[in-house]
């Protein structure tokens, strides 16, 4: 099993995948919705986390879309929450994958002026019926594919 992981402002969006290629499928997709008020926020996110992966077991993957640094970056908030998935994925023993947001284009077969954004939609959201299906959700997804077919 791996588990796809995008972090946004306010929620960790985790997709629950299996198998690879032809054969991908996406279980379920799920947000852990969060605020960084205070370092007790933090803890309970911790605590969150930890009681999820402890349920998928021993043997997942965790597939982790970088955030992005620089002008254009992701917020604070964001990274926070990926230093939270790091933390909890170590505690439980689990191994966690980085996937840059730049190597998701070749990874999804992307066109030349499309989004890999778009794509991961096109290819795993294509009528819109998947519930909870965001941009995290789509990045989530993006970098399980991707793991999932090395």
């Amino acid at each position: 099993m791996i588990l796809g992981i995008s972090t946004t402002k306010s929620a960790i969006i985790i997709a629950e995948t299996k198998g690879a290629g032809d054969k991908f499928v996406i279980k379920s997709i799920r947000p852990i919705p969060f605020q960084v008020c205070s370092g007790d926020d933090l803890t309970e996110l911790l605590q969150s986390l930890v009681t999820l992966f402890d349920r998928k077991g021993v043997g997942s993957v965790i597939a982790l879309l970088k955030c992005s640094s620089g002008r254009f970056g992701s917020c604070l908030e964001a990274i926070k929450g990926e230093a939270m998935v790091e933390l909890a994925a170590a505690q439980r023993g689990l191994r966690v994958v980085k996937v840059a947001p730049q190597s998701l284009k070749k990874a999804l077969g992307c066109k030349t002026d499309q989004k890999w954004r778009d794509r991961a939609a096109e290819l795993f959201n294509p009528k819109g019926k998947l519930k909870n299906w965001s941009k995290g959700a789509a990045g989530a997804v993006a970098v399980a594919f991707k793991i999932a077919g090395q």
